[in-house]
């Protein structure tokens, strides 16, 4: 589709590996006072980085290790990027469980419907949290904890806010994306999801 602004608002992917297979999830902040510059993508794209590596991971099998994060601009297809390292293995000496396997982390906003909510599906799942399909609690307690330090008006990073991006509405593209704050996580069920592009041969 075409390009599609989002204004003063960041995308920051997280990329990590397991047996072979990249995997990739998306979060979202809004800067205020001033836009996007080389300087600030920097900052939260580390600041990301370094929740993946040292908040993220260690709650994660040690065969899924995190590679980095990616930041963009999207208020604008020509703004600023930046790329920061990682690299961290999970924490957690149990196998994990097959590449297609995830915990769901709906991330939730004040507003209803499908355009006010985002999702992650967490990689890595260490088997010995998984009984048959249910994560344990104390594992979902724990993700969600780690989610939690991302949100609210500079409390992540000074000046950013995490947010979720709608890009329609009633089935039609918007004419700019808005940026609506995350109010809170939440795993909608204790069952593990499946991601089928993350099997072996193909990734994300």
């Amino acid at each position: 589709m075409p390009f599609q602004a989002v204004p003063d608002v960041a995308q920051i992917r997280l990329e990590g590996t397991v047996d072979g297979q990249l995997t990739i999830n998306d979060l979202y902040f809004q800067v205020s006072g001033g836009g996007i510059t080389p300087t600030n993508i920097e900052a939260i794209t580390g600041a990301c980085a370094n929740w993946l590596a040292d908040t993220l991971a260690p709650l994660l099998s040690e065969n899924w290790s995190a590679q980095r994060a990616v930041g963009f601009d999207l208020g604008s297809a020509t703004g600023p990027i930046a790329t920061v390292g990682a690299a961290a293995p999970g924490g957690v000496a149990s196998e994990a469980a097959p590449n297609n396997v995830a915990a769901c982390v709906s991330i939730r906003t004040a507003q209803r419907g499908r355009s006010g909510r985002g999702r992650n599906f967490v990689p890595g799942v260490p088997g010995s949290v998984v009984t048959l399909n249910t994560l344990s609690p104390t594992f979902i307690t724990n993700l969600l904890d780690a989610y939690d330090l991302l949100r609210g008006a500079g409390s992540f990073l000074a000046g950013w806010q995490q947010v979720v991006v709608s890009r329609q509405t009633a089935g039609a593209l918007r004419p700019t994306g808005i940026a609506i704050p995350v109010t809170g996580f939440v795993v909608t069920t204790p069952y593990v999801r499946s991601m089928r592009s993350r099997e072996v041969g193909h990734g994300a």
